[in-house]
């Protein structure tokens, strides 16, 4: 699975899972792909955890994106997404709900699922739990397989790397074709 498979263009994008599962290092492929086409991304970040200088390690050009960081609050998140797929000129949008899902109305997800149509412009959410349900055009539910440990034994202390398990959860439309029920993905720390 390749980071611009999980951008759908048009459409929206949920990745959720627990913390820890690699949801967000998922989301920094996203931004990795789509500035390093040279394209313009803006990440909504609910409660400040995004973390430049790793994205940056991780081989996002930082200087074609615009973050946003809502102050913890869920509503001010969702309203700055609104706006933002509304906006012309951004080909990804990120909304990144943190701790929490926050309540999103049918009206208000459909509402999205418009305006990405009309903008052409790729919706990505990451949380906990499914946001917008049908509204999604590729659905991805990540969950931890395991972490690597290094150093002296008998009790390596050092994380190494991490494993993710991506399971594809819906997949509408002929925007996304993934046959692979679960892709085994794994993160190693440079």
């Amino acid at each position: 699975m390749r980071p611009s498979e999980l951008v759908v263009e048009g459409g929206i994008t949920e990745i959720f899972g627990r913390p820890s599962t690699g949801r967000t290092s998922l989301l920094v492929a996203c931004l990795r792909g789509v500035t390093r086409r040279g394209a313009i991304a803006a990440l909504v970040d609910t409660d400040h955890v995004f973390d430049p200088r790793g994205a940056a390690r991780a081989g996002v050009e930082l200087s074609r994106v615009l973050w946003v960081r809502c102050g913890h609050r869920a509503d001010r998140a969702l309203r700055a997404a609104d706006l933002l797929v509304r906006c012309p000129g951004f080909t990804l949008v990120a909304l990144d709900t943190g701790a929490f899902t926050p309540r999103l109305p049918l009206t208000a997800a459909y509402r999205l699922k418009l305006a990405v149509r009309r903008t052409r412009t790729a919706l990505v959410i990451v949380a906990r739990h499914r946001l917008v349900a049908s509204g999604a055009a590729l659905a991805l539910e990540a969950s931890r397989r395991g972490c690597q440990w290094a150093g002296p034994p008998p009790a390596p202390t050092r994380l190494e790397g991490a494993g993710t398990a991506v399971a594809v959860v819906r997949a509408s439309g002929s925007a996304v074709d993934l046959r692979a029920g679960t892709v085994h993905l794994a993160w190693w720390l440079a």
